[in-house]
């Protein structure tokens, strides 16, 4: 086995890593039936199209490693989309069925567009770039947030050192392979995940004491201190009830 091979399948196990960091806070938001912040359905969505579409270029270059992961990767967001429209269906009806019609569409397109009308393995390379890029967008969002609400929370450390590692594995396997298609997204991603350690380890030195993960519909708002029935700390409501609740004292005389 050549060094290609060797870097091609630690990155398949790197990668299978980050699927998996990111499959436990989904799970966790489903058993809490809490809102989906850290792990959003949009997200999810995003890697599954982005995975097809890497599919559908390792299958042209005829490369087995990032065909590997990329069906890894494909099947866990399908699984991760399918427990999320079965928890959500009846709450949100239409956004469901939006849902699934634009993965569908997008499926289809994207499987078409490049088997069919695109023919190059170049070019259908620069179409992964741009999909890979599109899904940079939610975690960019996130470390904006964490800037904006100083919620250090916002950003999951497991996902962003998993997903730096897998980045790092498949730059290191687009080197050895001289495939720049390979290498461009996955520079970008480490340099992405580098930013949001920085702001996240910046803000938790800073706010080490927040508390975003509160009960209500945009928890790690700035604006729960003009809320304090949405957003208020299970913690310091005891304490204040502790503090409110009468002494009775009782004194006892021995004759």
């Amino acid at each position: 086995m050549d060094y290609q091979s060797i870097f091609g399948y630690v990155a398949i196990v790197l990668s299978s890593c980050f699927y998996l960091s990111l499959s436990f806070p989904f799970f966790n938001v489903l058993r809490c039936k809490l809102n989906y912040e850290y792990t959003p359905i949009i997200f999810i969505d995003t890697i599954y199209i982005d995975a097809l579409t890497w599919y559908i270029y390792a299958d042209k270059i005829v490369c087995e490693p990032l065909k590997l992961c990329n069906t890894i990767g494909g099947c866990c967001s399908l699984l991760l989309i399918a427990i999320y429209l079965a928890f959500e269906l009846k709450k949100y009806l239409i956004d469901s069925i939006l849902n699934c019609l634009i993965l569908i569409l997008g499926s289809l397109v994207i499987h078409k567009g490049l088997t069919i009308v695109i023919e190059d393995a170049d070019m259908i390379g620069k179409v992964c770039i741009g999909t890979k890029v599109i899904t940079f967008i939610i975690p960019i969002i996130s470390t904006f947030r964490v800037i904006k609400e100083k919620n250090y929370r916002l950003i999951s450390f497991s996902n962003t050192t998993t997903y730096m590692m897998s980045c790092i594995g498949w730059l290191l396997f687009g080197k050895a392979s001289f495939d720049i298609n390979i290498m461009i997204p996955n520079c970008i991603g480490v340099v992405l995940c580098l930013i949001q350690f920085i702001v996240y380890l910046n803000f938790k030195k800073k706010y080490p004491s927040y508390r975003g993960c509160t009960i209500g519909i945009e928890s790690g708002s700035t604006e729960y201190k003009k809320d304090e029935s949405t957003t208020m700390n299970i913690d310091e409501e005891s304490q204040e009830k502790a503090r409110e609740k009468p002494v009775k004292i009782v004194t006892r005389i021995d004759n």
